[in-house]
């Protein structure tokens, strides 16, 4: 009797130690994956209609190119802030430097994308508008 004790426990855990790692490998996206997700939450949660979904498409596709095309920059500014943190001395200048130089990615792509967003504001409903700053709210309540 002690010997099926044993081995159902010695099962159970095995059973219960997979069924995590399975559920915990669900989590694992890639950004661009996060990325569609996302947005496919906004259509459904604000109920988009078809012309809403092309220009939220269309911010995502650019984004997630965009996001392909700095993998290389992002690379390096770790590298570059993994030495800094290796160094005797912190640079200061270098800091100022990566700042700078990440501050004006930002601005590009504000620029880039504030057409695409406000074309899809134009869009939205005063029903879709609520919605947005009803989730905008609970979201600043949680951040708090």
């Amino acid at each position: 009797m002690r010997k099926n004790r044993k081995w159902s426990r010695a099962f159970a855990m095995v059973v219960a130690v997979g069924s995590l790692g399975f559920l915990a490998s669900g989590c694992h996206r890639s950004p661009e994956e996060k990325m569609t997700a996302i947005s496919e939450k906004i259509a459904n949660k604000l109920d988009f209609n078809e012309q809403q979904k092309a220009l939220l498409a269309d911010i995502v596709g650019e984004m997630k190119k965009d996001f392909a095309e700095h993998k290389a920059q992002r690379a390096s500014m770790a590298g570059d802030i993994k030495s800094m943190i290796l160094s005797e001395d912190l640079d200061k200048a270098k800091v100022k430097e990566l700042i700078k130089a990440r501050q004006e990615r930002m601005d590009t792509k504000v620029d880039k994308y504030l057409d695409r967003v406000a074309a899809l504001h134009k869009t939205l409903t005063p029903e879709q508008k609520a919605e947005l700053i009803e989730k905008l709210e609970k979201l600043q309540k949680w951040h708090q």
